[in-house]
């Protein structure tokens, strides 16, 4: 039995009374302990008020919470992930802030999950167990007193069995609750930072992303005292994406999609994708680009949303990247083609996949596609080369352009509905007066949804196109 799965055997309450008879001699039916378990619950509530957890599975991230519970488990002598939690959290044995808040997410939603399927039978047991007659009716009005008729209706229609695995399960469960509690918004933790440097040599975070920019930056800055045409983004499409002959024409279309429109990697999976279409207008080449978009969330009460669901960018080709990617979609597909990596559908154990997990798949793939083919464009490049680099460069290049776009259109541009999250992207600083810039060529987007401006005044209009 996994600790998610939480199924109990069907039996009569008074055929399980014997197998509690010890722990009912000793602290069973202290008040403190069943005050515990209904602040406990009431917790454990909380933690859904955001996803449920049929969300969570459906989302695929039930199944990272499993993944990460058991890692934890098997790191202790008694098999138990919440004391595994509490004995690296004393130690400060964590890799990072991130990484102690994916743990504690997973391990408070255990919990949660713990105690509401286990405490209706632990209060019916106590209710049955008790023989007292006015102690019995305390009891009753106790619970009724903390309890909505929702709970209380559990309690009174339950009929799964209760042993002493339930009692300790429940007991730990509880415990972690309480000196844990849950944190909706999974933000707890990474409010604070770690003692000491990370264990990992490789960068992770966001400023490690905005760093690789700046070092490839710097690297142009340096290479045009010789070559004033030189480009970095120009030269890692000639150096190493053409020239690498175990790279199919597909994938170079991909990488020149992240190139040209900054778009997510995760947004050139099969469940998303982006199509591409190739024409003429005035004429100059051009690119129209319609993408899927990933990372988004419903809409709230006032109508606020996160992520666009679709938009639409149109280039006119003027870099390498953009000329081949225009020719092959003219010569081979017809002046139509979409782009969709394939992700595996099922795990290697037979586990169907979320569309979730199949992004992640899609994304750790070109990380390392893009990451290899870094290494040899920039040998001495000391940071690691990834899709969301492309993303930063682009959002950068837009803010460098001297106010020529407005905020509202970078943010349609990213995918995003609010103008406050491309602060999170690139620089105005880290890309001006270098030569290559790739937003001079977009000449139009567009998105389904309008974007919500965090400045005062009247938001821009996203859909307004731009001269070439």
């Amino acid at each position: 039995m996994t600790y998610f799965e939480g199924s109990f055997s069907k039996l009569k309450m008074t055929d399980q009374l014997a197998d509690l008879q010890k722990a009912s001699d000793n602290d069973l039916f202290e008040t403190e302990f069943l005050k515990k378990s209904i602040e406990a619950y009431r917790l454990a509530l909380l933690s859904n008020v955001k996803y449920s957890f049929s969300e969570l599975y459906h989302s695929g991230t039930w199944q990272k919470y499993e993944k990460r519970v058991a890692a934890l488990a098997r790191k202790h002598p008694s098999r138990d992930p919440f004391a595994a939690y509490l004995s690296r959290t004393r130690n400060d044995d964590w890799r990072g802030a991130n990484s102690r808040q994916s743990y504690r997410s997973a391990l408070v939603r255990l919990a949660a999950q713990m105690v509401l399927e286990v405490a209706p039978s632990f209060w019916r047991y106590v209710l049955v167990k008790t023989t007292d007659t006015e102690a019995r009716y305390q009891l009753v009005r106790q619970l009724k007193r903390h309890l909505d008729e929702e709970a209380w209706c559990q309690v009174k229609t339950v009929t799964a069995a209760f042993s002493g695995d339930d009692l300790k399960k429940l007991r730990g469960a509880v415990a972690f609750l309480i000196q844990v509690p849950p944190d909706p918004e999974h933000t707890a933790v990474r409010r604070l930072s770690t003692n000491g440097p990370k264990k990992s040599s490789k960068p992770r975070t966001e400023n490690s992303k905005k760093q690789t920019l700046y070092a490839l930056n710097q690297h142009q800055r340096r290479r045009t005292k010789e070559n004033p045409r030189y480009d970095w983004r120009d030269h890692f499409w000639q150096r190493a994406v053409l020239a690498d002959r175990y790279i199919d024409d597909y994938r170079r279309a991909c990488i020149a999609v992240l190139m040209l429109t900054g778009c997510r990697p995760s947004e050139v999976s099969d469940d998303l994708g982006v199509v591409i279409r190739a024409f003429e207008r005035d004429g100059e080449n051009r690119l129209a680009f319609e993408i899927s978009g990933a990372k988004l969330a419903k809409a709230d009460a006032e109508g606020h949303g996160k992520g666009q669901e679709r938009r639409w960018i149109e280039v006119c080709c003027q870099t390498p990247e953009a000329h081949w990617l225009f020719a092959h979609v003219s010569d081979h597909c017809d002046d139509q083609m979409n782009i969709r990596l394939v992700a595996p559908t099922h795990s290697q154990t037979g586990l169907a996949l979320m569309p979730t997990e199949r992004q992640r798949r899609v994304t750790n793939s070109l990380g390392k596609l893009l990451e290899r083919l870094g290494r040899v464009a920039f040998p001495r490049l000391q940071h690691r080369l990834s899709p969301y680099v492309f993303r930063h460069a682009l959002s950068s290049d837009f803010r460098s352009g001297g106010g020529r776009w407005s905020s509202e259109e970078i943010a349609t541009v990213l995918g995003h509905q609010s103008t406050r999250t491309q602060s999170n992207y690139g620089s105005a600083n880290t890309s001006r007066g270098l030569a290559g810039s790739r937003a001079v060529q977009i000449v139009q987007v567009s998105a389904l949804n309008p974007v919500r401006s965090s400045e005062c005044g009247p938001p821009g209009g996203p859909d307004r196109p731009r001269p070439a």
